[in-house]
């Protein structure tokens, strides 16, 4: 069963000069002027990194004409930010480690959001992730997702091309982000930090690397750093990355860890009354996959998890993610609703699809 992908996009923008090179990228048959496009494409994304113009980039971003043409706006602009200039000897790696914390307890508690960068990065040096020489740093604070969005592309060129070392760590000052939570929660928190390459040098971190036993050491000295009393938790570190991608990846694993606990506790919630659960898979107008679990017995009770659909995400790979859990939990009743459903009910209240409230058919 196929689930529609329910965003609207902009129509073409001919005024914006990035979108009007886009569109002639894209459409353009003839391979090698295709390479040519594609560099004048370039040639414009980073004339806007280089005045500073974030606005520019923004409205660029956001008037993509269909999902394909964001994903090309975004692969080229992660190139302009990640990769120096070709003559350049050294240059600067901000990166950033995402990492989600599966947290309970009974009540209120408040998790510190700092812990002692050192031993994690011996475990990063010890795993072969940090060159044991390299020069890096790494902060102590656990920064949430706004805080490593807020920091632009052009700041993240200016760190690339003007740190000459690492031992001052990132010219920004953050917030320390205390977790503060009641009962169960899924943070998504990041490690950052800043490495010195030398061109033709053994690379000071190894970038979207596999997990291997780093990964759970690592996991080990975050929990350890953490420990609360009468707070059980998880951290799940993922693999160093460059910023803008992290910032992409700790999203979605994020939100596949809360649904997973999400569809865990529900399904256990139902299965202990000896009841029947069904679980449904729906787009919304207004841009959300929204997924209900109800039970067959009892068209009262139900509960839904709701996914945001951020621009690089695939409604199609969502519901292959969510069909995949809910078969690993023996849940042999899945329906995937093939028509958009609207955002909201006739009372003005989020409208969701249960094994008892049907679908809306679209005219």
């Amino acid at each position: 069963m196929y689930l529609p992908d329910p965003r609207l996009y902009p129509r073409v923008n001919a005024q914006n000069p990035v979108i009007r090179a886009l569109m002639s990228y894209l459409t353009e048959s003839d391979g090698h002027q295709a390479a040519q496009k594609r560099l004048q494409l370039a040639s414009l994304l980073g004339d806007l990194i280089g005045s500073n113009d974030n606005a520019g980039l923004n409205a660029a971003l956001t008037q993509a004409p269909s999902q394909d043409a964001y994903k090309v706006l975004w692969e080229l602009l992660r190139e302009t930010v990640e990769n120096p200039a070709g003559g350049c000897t050294r240059w600067a790696i901000p990166f950033a480690i995402p990492v989600v914390l599966v947290a309970g307890s009974k009540g209120n508690v408040t998790l510190p959001g700092e812990i002692d960068a050192a031993v994690a990065l011996d475990a990063l040096k010890a795993g072969g992730v940090i060159a044991a020489d390299a020069d890096v740093w790494l902060s102590d604070q656990l920064l949430g997702p706004d805080q490593l969005a807020a920091v632009s592309a052009t700041q993240l060129t200016r760190w690339r091309d003007e740190l000459d070392s690492a031992a001052a760590g990132l010219p920004r000052q953050f917030e320390l982000a205390p977790l503060a939570f009641k009962d169960e929660a899924v943070f998504q928190r990041y490690l950052v930090g800043v490495a010195i390459q030398q061109r033709g040098a053994e690379a000071a971190i190894k970038l979207n690397t596999q997990p291997a036993q780093w990964t759970l050491t690592l996991a080990q000295k975050l929990g350890d750093a953490l420990k609360t009393n009468g707070v059980t938790l998880f951290p799940i570190p993922r693999t160093p990355l460059a910023w803008l991608a992290a910032t992409e990846a700790g999203r979605v694993t994020q939100l596949e860890t809360r649904l997973q606990v999400a569809t865990s506790n529900a399904l256990r919630s139902i299965r202990s009354n000896g009841q029947s659960p069904v679980a449904t898979i729906a787009s919304h107008e207004g841009g959300e996959i929204r997924i209900t679990y109800s039970i067959r017995e009892d068209k009262e009770r139900w509960e839904g998890f709701v996914w945001p659909l951020a621009p690089l995400d695939s409604a199609e790979r969502i519901r292959h993610f969510a069909e995949e859990l809910f078969q690993e939990c023996r849940l042999d009743d899945i329906r995937v609703i093939d028509a958009v459903q609207p955002d909201q009910d006739l009372d003005g209240l989020p409208f969701f699809v249960t094994a008892h409230i049907k679908p809306v058919t679209q005219q």
